[in-house]
């Protein structure tokens, strides 16, 4: 906020006392009448009307330009009855908070002849307090005072500014205030929104000084903290009592500070009362939730364990409570491992968890991608995401969701999944007696519980063609109607497709239609297979690992070099989902911290079936750690790279660099074959 006397009536600020004007005040006030109209009849530029504030003269054209005349006043607009208690219920919170401040500044202003009103953030009159006098100019509750129904005044000001400003006489645009004296401040919500704003206005501009805006501010910002805690402590009662999930909320040093009844509900048996605990009294693995806390980021979906109730697991969410930007406290949401955390939601609780934050991936292929589905984000068109089953299709999906609608449902329906003769009353729903064993009292399809959210219809190419059409007339009417139903429902939902198959061959081949083709590919994302990804590989392996010892609470292992290299010249046919499988298998079967060639899979061992003796792990070591495996290059290049380099350490001898790499000597003539490499040029 600009400082005070920066926000005053240039007339405040030139009298001497609050009940006296002399003669160089008069021809202050003279002069800026005579600018006023000299400005409004053009007869001198805005730069030349200088005696009063920029932003002034600015709402004098502006109110001028809205048809208004200075010397003619017209009683402002009254909101009709129905509009105006509709309003006035949606502001009560806010009136509410407001009336007592209004009332303290009624007691302190009772001898000097003034107004008191709060407005909303349009300008419209909410509540007006007389401290003395008669109110000669329509100030009433439902009026609308604005540039363009009364001109420049200092509330409408204060809106537009967002800032304290004091008007005085003349400064106001129409000449039956050229007696009155306005000083208003605003009233912001926690978000930063403007709720409102707080004037105090006397009939006589010699009964105002700059004591009378640091009032009207000092006043407002009282109303702003009371305003902006009790809709915090009340939204926090309606979080706390309105849900089924236990919620703990606990300040920056892990004290509970708050539990709710399904809080309280889980542990009254083995802990009577949550208040005043440390977080570390409750769970089991204290070092992962301070980790998580250490993050200052929501964090979705971590499995913990309660001290003193072992034998059940919950999904922890934690959220960050933030005042003005700093960390001070979070909310904790707790469910019983077997039912499904809502996050994203709003019917039936369907959930999305990843962000693009949580798609891991630097290489070029993946950095182009993100970029990409991020920018897809910020339309409403329909997305097509292809690629080979296993590399993160559904990822994206959920990612463009929580980017472009996150507060909405994110439903998925597998279309290979769903019988042929269930799908549509899957995906439209159903009336009560539309078919045999159908409920009784019918049931909304995936379309319809996908309102103001994501539809995903993963495996796209699998929908029978008979479907296709019905598909396709809901995409261009967004209308649906329910089996056995007779009316239409409107639907409002954004559609993202995937499928590991070429549509355009199913196209050609009559098993996809082609109009319904280019109606869900507005947008196209093709994902790359995990062997093309580069260095994803080597990221992808170290964030597994990472996620799996968090989640199961123990000590992150070290993947040695010789079994890094391994992973990486598999080819990875299922591609993440592979990777995720070997990696939870490899976590299993260590024993001492290091996950060596033995731990992995045999299916991945088949690649590898040399034996590999101690020194030859030393030399796989040197190689594995060079910049080789650092580089943003497909996996295929590293391979090739570090044969060349295994060659070049045995002195070319194929039968030593098949057991550097960990390949049979058939094996690795084949790669140097395929490489175009020559054994007697490496480097």
């Amino acid at each position: 906020m600009k400082p005070l006397e920066h926000l005053l009536s240039p007339i405040i600020n030139n009298l001497n006392s609050i009940t006296t004007i002399n003669e160089n005040d008069k021809i202050l006030i003279g002069k800026i009448k005579k600018q006023k109209m000299d400005l409004l009849q053009k007869k001198i530029t805005p730069s030349q009307a200088d005696l009063v504030r920029p932003e002034i003269v600015e709402s004098w054209i502006r109110s001028s330009e809205n048809g208004l005349d200075p010397l003619v006043y017209n009683d402002p607009p009254l909101m009709d009855a129905l509009s105006f208690d509709k309003r006035i219920k949606e502001k009560d919170f806010f009136i509410q908070t407001a009336n007592p401040y209004i009332a303290q500044l009624e007691n302190m202003l009772s001898h000097i002849e003034s107004y008191i009103f709060l407005t909303d953030e349009h300008g419209l009159i909410l509540r007006v307090v007389q401290a003395l006098g008669k109110n000669n100019f329509r100030l009433t509750p439902g009026t609308i005072w604005t540039e363009k129904t009364i001109g420049t005044c200092a509330h409408e000001m204060c809106i537009q500014l967002k800032t304290p400003i004091q008007l005085c006489g003349p400064e106001h645009f129409c000449r039956i205030f050229n007696n009155i004296s306005s000083s208003s401040a605003p009233v912001f919500d926690s978000n930063g929104n403007l709720e409102g704003t707080l004037t105090i206005t006397s009939p006589r501009f010699d009964r105002q000084n700059s004591y009378s805006l640091g009032l009207a501010v000092i006043m407002a910002e009282t109303i702003q903290k009371e305003f902006q805690l009790s809709v915090n402590r009340e939204l926090f009662h309606i979080a706390l009592t309105g849900t089924e999930d236990a919620i703990i909320m606990i300040n920056k040093c892990g004290i509970v500070q708050k539990a709710n009844e399904a809080a309280c509900g889980i542990v009254k048996h083995v802990i009577p009362n949550l208040i005043g605990l440390q977080i570390g009294d409750i769970f089991e693995n204290q070092l992962l939730v301070n980790s998580i806390l250490e993050t200052e980021k929501p964090n979705i979906n971590t499995n913990i364990k309660l001290k003193k109730i072992k034998q059940k697991s919950f999904s922890l969410f934690i959220q960050p409570i933030k005042s003005e930007s700093i960390i001070v406290g979070y909310l904790l949401t707790l469910k019983p491992i077997n039912q499904p955390l809502k996050i994203s939601q709003s019917c039936n609780g369907f959930a999305s968890r990843f962000t693009f934050d949580n798609i891991v991936g630097t290489s070029p292929q993946s950095v182009k991608l993100i970029s990409l589905a991020k920018r897809y984000a910020r339309y409403t068109s329909n997305v097509l995401i292809q690629g080979e089953s296993g590399t993160g299709k559904e990822v994206f999906a959920q990612a463009i969701h929580n980017e472009s609608r996150p507060d909405g449902p994110f439903v998925a329906v597998n279309c290979a999944a769903i019988p042929k003769n269930l799908i549509e009353s899957e995906l439209f729903g159903y009336e009560p007696g539309a078919f045999t064993g159908a409920e009784r009292i019918g049931k909304p399809g995936k379309i319809e519980q996908a309102c103001d959210g994501t539809l995903f219809l993963d495996e796209i190419g699998d929908m029978p063609v008979e479907l296709q059409a019905v598909l396709l007339r809901v995409l261009e009417d967004k209308m649906i109607m329910r089996l056995g139903g007779s009316h239409y429902i409107p639907v409002n939902f954004r559609l993202i497709t995937a499928t590991n198959k070429k549509l355009l061959d199913l196209v050609e081949k009559d098993l996809f239609r082609e109009d319904l083709y280019y109606r869900i590919s507005v947008f196209k994302l093709n994902i790359s297979p995990l062997r093309e990804r580069g260095s994803d590989v080597v990221q992808l392996i170290d964030h597994l690992i990472t996620a799996y010892a968090n989640a199961e609470g123990i000590d992150k292992p070290t993947l040695s070099n010789t079994a890094k290299y391994i992973l990486l010249q598999y080819n990875w046919p299922g591609n993440i989902r592979q990777l995720k499988n070997v990696i939870s298998y490899a976590m299993c079967m260590h024993t001492d911290g290091i996950i060596y060639p033995e731990h992995l899979p045999d299916e991945i061992l088949n690649t590898a079936s040399t034996p590999i003796s101690e020194k030859d792990v030393v030399e796989i070591e040197s190689l594995a750690t060079s910049d080789v495996l650092t580089n943003t290059v497909s996996v295929k290049e590293m391979e090739k790279e570090v044969i060349k380099k295994a060659l070049h350490s045995s002195d070319n001898h194929v039968r030593d660099a098949a057991k550097i790499v960990g390949l049979s000597k058939s094996t690795l003539y084949r790669k140097i074959k395929e490489y175009g490499l020559d054994p007697n040029d490496t480097l």
